[in-house]
């Protein structure tokens, strides 16, 4: 899929304002190699690079962390992204289909922010999820879900969660369905939502 998007047309489809996606794009995007501020040149987003930026404009005006936070996990989560099929194209990497006789539905990412020394920079954990199924059930009058789903620690070698000061939730799923009707793109290349 070899599509390129503008600033209008991402702001428009996604609405957001133009100033924002812009402030977003500078943030969280390495600079434009064909142009700058002032060389007239106007800046094309591929899909995925428009994903990274819609994402980290998530992180900071959704789920309220600071730019260079958002970055870090950007920075952090990107392989991850990759290997459950968020980019265009992208494949899902084998552990995440190898051996499950029923796809994963939907995957959500738990950010812990690691207790750190003022002044430092912030470190983070993650969880990711993939929700294999929900099924409601009752459970002595009360309405309850049973859900099966796997679970594993970002990065893999992370050691037992450390004492967190808070959590987040990144809906992976949601985030990428949502951005691909905005924009009117086939669901068909992006294996997340296969």
């Amino acid at each position: 899929m070899l599509r390129f998007f503008s600033n209008r047309e991402l702001s428009a489809g996604l609405s957001i304002p133009l100033a924002k996606w812009k402030r977003w794009s500078r943030e969280f995007l390495p600079p434009d190699p064909l142009g700058g501020l002032r060389s007239g040149v106007t800046r094309q987003f591929s899909v995925d690079e428009a994903i990274i930026v819609f994402l980290g404009g998530h992180l900071v005006a959704e789920l309220k962390t600071s730019v260079p936070d958002a970055r870090q996990i950007l920075q952090d989560l990107t392989p991850c992204l990759r290997n459950i099929g968020l980019f265009a194209n992208s494949q899902v990497h084998e552990r995440f289909s190898a051996g499950l006789t029923n796809p994963i539905s939907s995957y959500s990412i738990f950010i812990y922010r690691d207790l750190s020394e003022p002044g430092l920079a912030a470190r983070f954990t993650y969880t990711l999820r993939g929700q294999i199924s929900r099924t409601p059930q009752d459970h002595g009058g009360r309405a309850i879900n049973l859900e099966r789903y796997i679970e594993e620690r970002i990065p893999l070698s992370a050691p037992s969660l450390p004492i967190q000061l808070s959590s987040r939730t990144l809906h992976i799923s949601a985030i990428a369905d949502f951005f691909v009707n905005a924009l009117g793109l086939d669901k068909g290349h992006f294996a997340i939502l296969g």
